[in-house]
């Protein structure tokens, strides 16, 4: 993987994930000053089209990773960060699918549900994205030594 990408995906998955993380936590635990507006927080809104205008980047970068680095190394065979790459390559599509959805549906309910699998989704997705550094980090200075 070159380093433009890994910083283009690394610089993706922070902008995604700190907008996300920030917008979750002024709707749902930071109220607004007016205590009769249905705006709540005023950052909320500019906080989720950070979010949402951000992730088109993440979803451009998920198919650098595949096509420069998981196919590559999953053909060489080689173990360290397989297990946190494949789980992965599979949580990004659900996190990505549920992205969209949750922008198009209408009902409330459905919206509802919707935003609350792609946030468990999305923090298992950090969580996940977390691990993976810390093997590759691990096993890198396993190596030196």
């Amino acid at each position: 993987m070159k380093r433009w990408e890994l910083f283009f995906h690394n610089a993706s998955v922070i902008a995604v994930g700190l907008s996300g993380v920030v917008y979750g936590v002024l709707k749902y635990f930071m109220a607004g000053a007016d205590p009769d507006s249905r705006i709540g927080n005023p950052w909320a809104q500019p906080t989720l089209k950070a979010h949402v205008l951000s992730a088109p980047f993440l979803v451009f970068a998920f198919g650098l990773v595949i096509s420069s680095h998981a196919l590559k190394r999953f053909r060489a065979g080689e173990p360290d960060g397989r297990v946190t790459g494949i789980a992965l390559l599979w949580i990004a599509a659900p996190v990505v699918l549920s992205g969209y959805l949750v922008q198009v549906l209408t009902g409330g309910a459905a919206r509802t549900w919707t935003g609350w699998i792609h946030t468990a989704i999305g923090v298992l997705y950090l969580s996940g994205y977390v691990a993976h550094l810390l093997k590759k980090h691990s096993s890198a200075s396993r190596d030196a030594i």
